[in-house]
């Protein structure tokens, strides 16, 4: 089995040509087609744009959408569980469960419209019949997409040969949580966002940045330099 730490994050180059994949769409379409892209290319962009766990933003619905303000309130966010030294042994006795806002951009919001075409409730991204979408169905349109885009890539397997996949729900949320540090962006402020801690996020997700490592040893190393 591979370890998560050996597997390079996306690069950003790679997130934006997979949040362009689902456009590609014939002249021709179907009214179903137009609304499958739509819903496919949201789903791609706001794991990517807002830093939210496939769980929360499959949770969002439409009420919690501010148009005005470009953002989304997570109301179903990940729950923090409290431990307690009961009797000498750790116990856990309490699940906390802070609501938080999360961003996107205009681009998005016009696509968000697109897609709705008025509807005012429910959930924001559902199957075809207006149902939730879950959590598997999300992880293979992304696989879907991904593969389209040219940029899915099988890293490993587990213990039961079950594929490990570069690029998954999980991978867009760390690697958009990451580019918008690597841009300078406030890592506590990014961390907050995302629903985690700073500390946190050195801890599960992959440390630096693939794209930035690159450079700074393209850029620097005698022999790189001395071969240009």
């Amino acid at each position: 089995m591979v370890s998560i730490e050996t597997v390079r994050g996306l690069t950003s180059k790679e997130c934006l040509a997979l949040c362009d994949a689902p456009r590609t769409l014939a002249p021709n379409a179907s009214k179903f087609s137009l609304w499958k892209h739509l819903r496919d290319e949201i789903l791609i962009r706001m794991l990517y744009e807002t830093f939210t766990r496939v769980s929360e933003l499959l949770h969002v619905r439409v009420s919690d959408i501010d148009f005005q303000q470009l953002s989304i309130r997570i109301t179903r966010p990940k729950g923090k569980a409290v431990f307690r030294i009961v009797g000498g042994k750790r116990t856990h006795i309490d699940t906390r469960y802070v609501q938080r806002w999360v961003f996107f951009g205009d681009y998005t919001r016009d696509l968000i419209i697109r897609y709705l075409e008025g509807r005012k409730r429910g959930y924001l991204i559902t199957t075809s019949r207006g149902k939730k979408l879950s959590t598997r169905q999300a992880e293979r349109i992304v696989d879907q997409c991904a593969r389209e885009a040219g940029i899915q890539m099988v890293v490993g397997h587990t213990k039961n040969g079950r594929e490990i996949r570069m690029v998954t729900c999980r991978a867009l949320r760390e690697a958009g949580e990451r580019h918008t540090d690597v841009a300078g962006a406030d890592r506590d402020a990014t961390a907050r966002i995302a629903g985690h801690t700073v500390m946190t996020k050195e801890k599960h997700y992959k440390r630096g940045d693939f794209e930035e490592d690159r450079k700074v040893v393209r850029d620097h190393h005698p022999l790189m330099r001395h071969s240009e």
